[in-house]
């Protein structure tokens, strides 16, 4: 198993551990209201949901060229932006929270995301299949 595919598959379990758990909570605290069990169902299909995510592409991530790469580096991408950026909010980093709000926390997030799928489209990141 090569390090960068596991890299991008632990990526992709980032975003999809992010995603899964909030549209879980969502679509439950809409049915349920705010209770603690929400939140904890919502966690726990992330996990599950994630882990299935970077099992798979840590496995498969060598056949995808082209676009397809490029668009599995961005969506990695996204979640470890976004973590980062949560992250400078969590260990208090003077004017994080003033600067971060929650809109410009996605946007942020996703700029990084398109850069990362710009640099992995023109050949900036190696392609997926070199073994590098």
């Amino acid at each position: 198993m090569n390090p960068r595919y596991f890299l991008l598959g632990l990526a992709s379990a980032v975003t999809t551990f992010l995603l899964a758990g909030a549209v879980t909570i969502e679509i439950l605290s809409t049915w349920y209201g705010e209770s603690p069990g929400v939140g904890i169902l919502g966690v726990g299909v992330g996990v599950v949901v994630a882990l299935l995510v970077g099992t798979v592409v840590t496995f498969t991530g060598d056949r995808l060229s082209g676009w397809r790469a490029a668009a599995l580096v961005a969506y990695g991408a996204f979640g470890v932006a976004f973590l980062a950026i949560a992250g400078l909010s969590y260990v208090n980093v003077p004017g994080a929270d003033e600067v971060f709000t929650f809109p410009v926390h996605i946007a942020a997030s996703l700029v990084i995301a398109i850069v990362a799928a710009i640099l992995a489209s023109r050949g900036r990141v190696p392609p997926m299949g070199t073994g590098v």
